[in-house]
């Protein structure tokens, strides 16, 4: 899982010490600081009021003299670690990045998965926002039939028959195996496996004009892992199997937005001198991996190998090539 600031992680812990319904004031301070600092007065009044704020029903008992959740809101029962709660606490954030049916339903889910502990939550329960960057997708109505037609053939194993158009305007009719669906720019896509072509390929879901379901069936492979199929791009959305290992150098400035931003390829990280890093990656496609480098600007330089340096110096002088003439 990623790593979240220290802000996120109190906050967490708070949820879990309303939970258990018997903390005081200061014993809050107390429960949330583990072995670190315990926060001050003002810290936890003002956690206590982001919690609040995203509709958490937490109130002061003052019969028994602790903070607590109302009667029937409770995640004890799922048995959740704090890792756990920050990840279903993030869930909705998710679902407000993906929108359309498809985020609606990841948000139902979490509000289920909470109302399914001791009793049912109160309507107006909510969760605690948490910052996700992601780009958000939406479908219009031929593209959400489209994305239910295949999340119905992904589930029933059926081969599904799709009029595609390619990012060049050609158009093609292919038979395909639906293994999952990912989001990816902005944009849905279907992973599967391409009976024409007779490999694994990744189809835009707005490129699908029409999907229909066959009579036709098939056995999705035991071996398949979409992570480690997303873990081949940069993007998580090019095919083929990784066949490129490269190293990239980043200055201090960015290693560790760099590190971040590379979490899910695979990877090895090799720390440098004064906070540089090289990461030695191995990808599928070899022109997505150098425009990767090329946003990173002058603070990224491609060390090896001779093949990809020879291939960056003609991306290079192509990108060059759009500048040349008078100078402005």
């Amino acid at each position: 899982m990623a790593r979240v600031d220290a802000k996120s992680v109190l906050l967490v812990r708070l949820l879990g010490a309303l939970d258990e319904g018997r903390h005081s004031f200061d014993g809050l301070r107390e429960r949330i600081a583990q072995d670190g600092p315990i926060p001050s007065p003002r810290s936890l009044r003002r956690y206590l009021s982001v919690l609040a704020d995203s509709n958490f029903p937490w109130f002061y008992d003052r019969t028994r003299g602790v903070y607590r959740f109302v009667d029937g809101y409770s995640l004890r029962a799922l048995k959740l670690d704090h890792s756990e709660i920050f990840g279903l606490v993030a869930l909705r954030s998710l679902a407000k990045s993906l929108g359309g049916s498809v985020g609606a339903a990841v948000d139902t889910l979490a509000r289920r998965v909470v109302a399914s502990g001791d009793g049912p939550a109160p309507a107006n329960a909510g969760f605690l926002d948490i910052g996700m960057p992601l780009p958000r997708a939406q479908l219009d109505e031929r593209a959400e039939g489209v994305r239910e037609t295949i999340a119905a053939a992904e589930r029933d194993r059926r081969v599904v028959t799709i009029e595609y158009v390619d990012r060049y305007g050609k158009k093609s009719t292919r038979d395909i195996e639906p293994y999952g669906l990912i989001v990816g720019g902005g944009r849905y896509y279907c992973v599967g496996y391409d009976r024409m072509r007779r490999a694994r390929r990744t189809f835009a879901l707005d490129g699908i004009e029409t999907a229909r379901l066959t009579a036709r069936t098939y056995q999705r492979p035991a071996e398949f892992d979409m992570e480690k199929w997303m873990s081949s791009s940069i993007s998580g959305l090019m095919t083929g199997e990784a066949a490129h290992e490269v190293l990239v150098r980043f200055d201090p400035r960015i290693a560790k937005a760099a590190v971040a931003a590379s979490s899910r390829l695979d990877r090895e990280v090799i720390e440098g001198e004064k906070g540089a890093v090289d990461l030695r990656l191995r990808v599928a496609d070899l022109d997505e991996l150098l425009r990767w480098v090329l946003g990173w600007g002058g603070e990224a330089r491609l060390v090896g190998p001779p093949s990809a340096l020879l291939a960056m110096r003609r991306l290079l002088s192509e990108i060059a090539r759009h500048y040349e003439g008078e100078p402005i």
